[in-house]
């Protein structure tokens, strides 16, 4: 009995190390979402699609970042991709930019 409780754990432990997912840092978009974001949206509107911002600028007070960093474990690539969007007074969106994404 002892030896088929061992077996079945060592097969366990051993088809974990098999799992590999690719790495994510930051924020993670939903490609469709970034999408939704335009001029003239609410702060409250950007941060109920896309969350909360990864980057909050101390010098710049009405601009944000969302940036997030992927590395793929099959392939072997990494890359970066992110919306920067700067606020008016009245908290809707001025200016968006939008990089590292295929439209």
């Amino acid at each position: 009995m002892k030896i088929i409780s061992l077996l079945c754990l060592m097969i366990a432990l051993s088809s974990t190390a098999c799992m590999h997912r690719d790495t994510h840092q930051g924020n993670v978009f939903n490609k469709n979402d970034v999408w939704l974001i335009q001029e003239g949206d609410t702060k409250f509107h950007v941060e109920t699609v896309l969350g909360t911002p990864a980057i909050k600028d101390l010098l710049h007070p009405n601009r944000v970042q969302y940036v997030e960093q992927v590395k793929e474990v099959e392939s072997g690539a990494a890359y970066t991709r992110g919306v920067i969007i700067d606020y008016d007074d009245a908290l809707r969106v001025k200016h968006l930019k939008r990089f590292g994404f295929k439209e």
